[in-house]
């Protein structure tokens, strides 16, 4: 299918999401806003239980609340019921476009779980279906008491968040969390609410008496709609802001979240009613605020030092895009002159993989990352090459303790976001060398860090070009860094307090430089088949090369 076509379709599914959306809750919010207002009538005029006076667009407003019952019908009835069905009809469509269609990447995070795109999509639609049996159920049978309900309410939501979360990327979890309160408030309106009120017609139109108890329980199932609003709204924009779902406290963000939009809508259904206390609800929203941003902000393990190395603002800034990444991995060498040895080694290498050599595993990425039709992406944690492995890590793990040093380099090395993928994919650095993240695509990425030791974050790159630079200044391996908007595209940074590190290059083959005499363990890794350790004498007779075998999987 055309690419334009798909971008079209999903800009005109999200548009419509929203008029439906904005609909159905403008209409929530003003029946709620009309039943807090209304006033007992003036005049005593039969069936008549509250009245109200608006002005609005040079019109004057005479509005009346009636009980079914008290006089004939009107013929005219407009029935507020299909603002709701298209917004849930319209939700969907983009669950399927966005989640269901495109291979599973934004819903699938190989992090979290290891479902398949077939898995992923049958335990979506089940638990969005169960989610209703239960909440209905719960409301059926315990809807009478006063507490009951709505804590085992609470707790289906945090059970389905934390299903959701276990099993789902964030950003495709926290949209299954707003299409499930979506679908409950949806289903009220058409299992309990219309027919209700159709029952409640009837009755009047039959002369009969009119079971209002009816209304009620439609009124009930229509308050707890109006309390799921803002919740829904929030997850409809959160896919914006990964700063929530990217973050490691997912779930009690989402939670607390939700609870905030409780707590506004509550505040707004009851401002007007001075015999209940409002002051509490203002103190706990502008409590959750700053916990929320406390929350969010970046955690580090490390205390601030003065050797922190910052980048110079204008080489940072007019830093150009290295050519060729890969060659800064590669020529990490220590300068001689900084050695006190006099006589230097190089350790020499390959690094092989035998066995079975996986096939190449095609990526299904989205048409827009692609740059041209019918282009083929394949998996890059495994790259073999005649048996042997590309993208091994190498380094000096023991031995070089009483080595003097040079410090680090001060020109950053660039991390690029490109065509939805991390460029290079693994890279090795320096400790307190600084990284410079870029988004060479036009369109949203973000930077999550996951760390141990160093100052982990989490930023937005909203644009094409978008340069945000960091510095990691313990030696840590490794340091993941991904994108929460697109959970496929992940990158490894070892980082090292000396130079004595390099990369396997396309042939597998490996050099550390500028080692005096001694005695060394030599570490390799790589991202899927782990670590593997040697020791090696310098120097080594017959100049012998080391060779780390891994075996296929």
């Amino acid at each position: 299918m055309d690419s334009n076509f798909t971008e079209w379709l999903s800009l005109l599914g999200r548009w419509a999401h929203i008029i439906f959306g904005i609909a159905w809750i403008g209409s929530s919010f003003f029946f709620n806003w009309l039943d807090i207002h209304f006033k007992p009538p003036q005049s005593q005029k039969k069936g008549v239980t509250g009245e109200l006076f608006l002005v609005h667009g040079g019109g004057y407003y005479e509005i009346q609340k009636k009980l079914f019952g008290s006089e004939k019908t009107p013929g005219i009835l407009h029935w507020f019921k299909w603002e709701a069905a298209w917004t849930l009809i319209s939700g969907y469509f983009l669950l399927g476009t966005i989640y269901y269609s495109t291979s599973g990447h934004y819903l699938i995070d190989a992090d979290v779980s290891s479902l398949t795109h077939g898995q992923a999509v049958l335990l979506s639609i089940t638990t969005l279906i169960l989610s209703w049996f239960i909440y209905d159920g719960i409301w059926r049978l315990f809807g009478q008491k006063k507490l009951l309900p709505f804590l085992l309410t609470f707790f289906l939501v945090l059970g389905a968040s934390s299903f959701f979360i276990n099993n789902l990327s964030g950003r495709a979890a926290y949209i299954h969390i707003g299409i499930m309160l979506a679908t409950w408030m949806v289903l009220n309106v058409w299992v309990h609410i219309i027919p209700a009120q159709k029952k409640m017609l009837q009755q009047a139109e039959d002369g009969g008496p009119v079971d209002h108890s009816l209304g009620k329980h439609g009124a009930k199932r229509s308050k707890q709609n109006n309390y799921f609003t803002l919740p829904v709204i929030f997850t409809m924009i959160s896919n914006h802001h990964p700063q929530t779902y990217g973050h490691e406290l997912l779930l009690p963000i989402l939670l607390l979240l939700i609870l905030l939009g409780v707590l506004i809508r509550h505040y707004f259904n009851i401002r007007h009613n001075a015999e209940k206390k409002k002051v509490w609800i203002l103190i706990t929203i502008a409590c959750l605020i700053p916990t929320l941003i406390f929350l969010t902000a970046p955690s580090s393990n490390e205390e601030p030092s003065k050797g922190t190395i910052k980048p110079e603002a204008s080489k940072v800034k007019n830093q150009g895009t290295n050519p060729n990444l890969n060659s800064t991995l590669i020529t990490n060498k220590a300068p001689i002159e900084k050695l006190k040895s006099k006589t230097l080694f190089n350790i020499h290498g390959t690094v092989e993989l035998k066995g079975l050599t996986p096939p190449p595993k095609e990526i299904q990425l989205p048409k827009k990352c692609k740059s041209s039709k019918g282009e083929i992406i394949y998996d890059s944690r495994i790259l073999v090459q005649k048996g042997k492995l590309q993208n091994v890590i190498v380094w000096v793990l023991k031995g070089h303790e009483q080595i003097d040093v040079p410090p680090p380099p001060q020109k950053p090395f660039e991390l690029d976001q490109k065509a939805c993928l991390y460029k290079p994919r693994v890279a090795a650095i320096r400790a307190g060398q600084p990284v410079t993240f870029i988004n060479s695509d036009s369109f949203f990425h973000n930077v999550k860090t996951k760390t141990n030791l160093n100052k982990s974050f989490n930023i937005a790159m909203p644009k094409k070009n978008s340069r945000i630079t960091k510095v990691f200044n313990k030696e840590e391996i490794v340091v993941k860094a991904k994108c929460s908007v697109h959970p496929w595209m992940k990158a490894s940074i070892a980082v090292f307090k000396h130079p004595f590190f390099t990369m396997t290059s396309t042939d597998g083959s490996f050099k550390i430089s500028g080692l005096p005499e001694g005695n060394y363990t030599i570490r390799s890794w790589h991202e899927v088949y782990g670590t593997l350790d040697q020791k090696v004498s310098l120097p080594q007779e017959k100049g012998e090369l080391m060779t780390f075998s891994y075996k296929g999987k």
